[in-house]
């Protein structure tokens, strides 16, 4: 009888374990918060590839999608959201990417930065776009190699007329509007259309400089001159004040349990490339890529029709 006993109570065991197996498992896919334990928690997020959007998302049970801005954007939402969450270490090492995919982000880490501590460590790269995204943080630190910056504006338009001419390759272009095949590489950029492109860089250009030197704290004529298309390293970062502390991420860490007012609290990791198991789990939501020509970068060039925002 005992025995038939201990079976019952290893069964219902069992079962108990299954149940809640489950529900972690719905709440996870859903990207719901887990949260079995409670108490207080730092989020490590790990921003370390290329920022961009892509619409063309194939995935499956044992396919794990590719991490784009609007992942990035849901998961800070996510633990902005997250009470338990009580500061976010955003671990960054990357060369930015797409124009429309940074400001995106980088207006999230505005908002999440106005309702809990964010603390930027700048790992081994934080170029051009990437750097939009850190500067709304509360505290910047950087390893002393580590690479700032590139802070401007650059327009690449690939012209093979020449080429083209010396092939014997003709093209004929038929268009309504003045400037509908502005940039086309079938011929030579005239003078009014150069000056209308460099229009639009400039604006751009003091766009990213304003954006620098509200979050930075730094006037507009000051941040004119480091804002030049110039890497740091994170040591002379520090003395431009475009990080504010050089360090590693222990130092980050600390600097954000100081501002979160928060003492051994759980470390929860988020974005790196992981596998949890048979379905392929991961916290994803979404994979991007934008196209286009002579869409106005900060910092970069076109490669293979992709418009990069790279240092």
């Amino acid at each position: 009888m005992k025995k038939i006993y201990l079976i019952i109570l290893l069964l219902f065991v069992i079962l108990i374990g299954l149940v809640g197996a489950s529900i972690f498992l719905v709440m996870s896919l859903s990207g719901e918060n887990v949260d079995l334990f409670g108490g207080e928690k730092i989020a490590k997020v790990y921003l370390c590839n290329e920022i961009y959007f892509d619409y063309n998302q194939e995935g499956g049970l044992f396919l794990q999608q590719k991490k784009d801005a609007r992942y990035y954007i849901n998961l800070l939402d996510d633990l902005e959201k997250d009470d338990s969450v009580k500061g976010v270490l955003l671990v960054v090492n990357s060369p930015g990417g797409e124009v429309i995919a940074s400001e995106k982000l980088a207006r999230k880490v505005e908002e999440l930065a106005e309702k809990k501590p964010v603390v930027v460590y700048v790992e081994g790269l934080d170029a051009s776009g990437a750097y939009m995204v850190s500067v709304p943080a509360d505290y910047i630190v950087a390893e002393k190699h580590s690479i700032v910056g590139s802070i401007g504006v650059r327009m690449d338009l690939m012209h093979y007329y020449g080429l083209m001419k010396k092939l014997g390759i003709n093209v004929t272009t038929i268009k309504a509007g003045k400037y509908k095949d502005i940039g086309s590489p079938f011929r030579p950029i005239t003078k009014e259309e150069k000056e209308y492109l460099q229009k639009m860089i400039n604006e751009t250009y003091m766009d990213f400089v304003k954006w620098v030197a509200e979050h930075r704290h730094l006037s507009i004529n000051y941040t004119l001159k480091i804002a030049d298309g110039k890497i740091y390293t994170g040591e002379d970062a520090k003395k431009v004040g475009l990080v504010d502390e050089v360090g590693t991420e222990e130092t980050a860490l600390k600097k954000l349990e100081q501002l979160a007012n928060v003492s051994n609290p759980e470390i929860v990791e988020y974005g790196l490339e992981e596998n949890n198991g048979l379905f392929g789990l991961t916290y994803y939501l979404g994979y991007g890529i934008g196209k286009g020509i002579g869409e106005v970068l900060y910092g970069m060039e076109k490669i293979n029709g992709r418009v990069e925002l790279l240092s």
